[in-house]
């Protein structure tokens, strides 16, 4: 049967389609996961409440902050610089500690009534073996759009671990490191809610 060229187009289509999935799951199967059983150092990081902070003392602006505790029991020293990164249903990305005045870092630490806490900023650094070392931290992102009901928070620098994978698109290596993900569902109006905390629905660690 000879086929048209109106055919031919289509069936090379229903072929590049087959194979862009081919190539999809293949990546997906060799994408990798964390260790069971660490074999790298580890912090023990205690995480507490995601919550929305209304500005209104400044311009009304919204914030959401997020607060922790982490320890070093690894048995040296090791240095704490952490990436706390958001991603919202409502098409947001966000990296911690961006368009966040200092005014707005005081006025949520004297909410919380808690003088440790330390920003992104100020918590970098050294953080030495012991528990009486441990250092408290205070991470805040700008709340552009408060009408999102699913929240998912990426968190790196707990844990040395790290894997290299190929990208099966350009053939470059791509190094990712051990991150712990907690998803968080917010249940009708996020500024209704006010400092409600969020619901953590999902916790797990993964190769990012």
């Amino acid at each position: 049967m000879r086929l048209t060229s109106d055919t031919r187009l289509l069936a090379r289509s229903v072929a590049s389609a087959c194979l862009a999935v081919l190539i999809l799951t293949a990546a997906v199967w060799a994408y990798p996961k964390p260790a069971t059983v660490p074999y790298r150092w580890e912090l023990d990081f205690e995480p507490g409440e995601l919550r929305l902070y209304v500005d209104a003392a400044g311009e009304a602006a919204t914030y959401w902050y997020f607060t922790y505790k982490v320890t070093n029991r690894t048995g040296r020293d090791q240095v704490w610089a952490p990436s706390f990164t958001v991603f919202t249903d409502g098409g947001e990305i966000m990296q911690s500690g961006r368009a966040v005045s200092t005014r707005v870092a005081d006025d949520i630490r004297d909410l919380l009534g808690n003088i440790f806490l330390e920003t992104q900023n100020e918590v970098i650094g050294d953080i030495f073996h012991g528990r009486e070392h441990a250092k408290e931290g205070l991470v805040i992102w700008p709340a552009q759009n408060t009408d999102v009901n699913e929240i998912s928070l990426f968190i790196a620098g707990i844990s040395g671990e790290t894997a290299r994978v190929t990208n099966p698109i350009t053939n470059e290596q791509v190094l990712l490191r051990k991150t712990l993900q907690r998803d968080y569902l917010i249940r009708g109006d996020a500024l209704a809610r006010g400092s409600k905390p969020a619901e953590l629905v999902r916790q797990q660690w993964i190769l990012r």
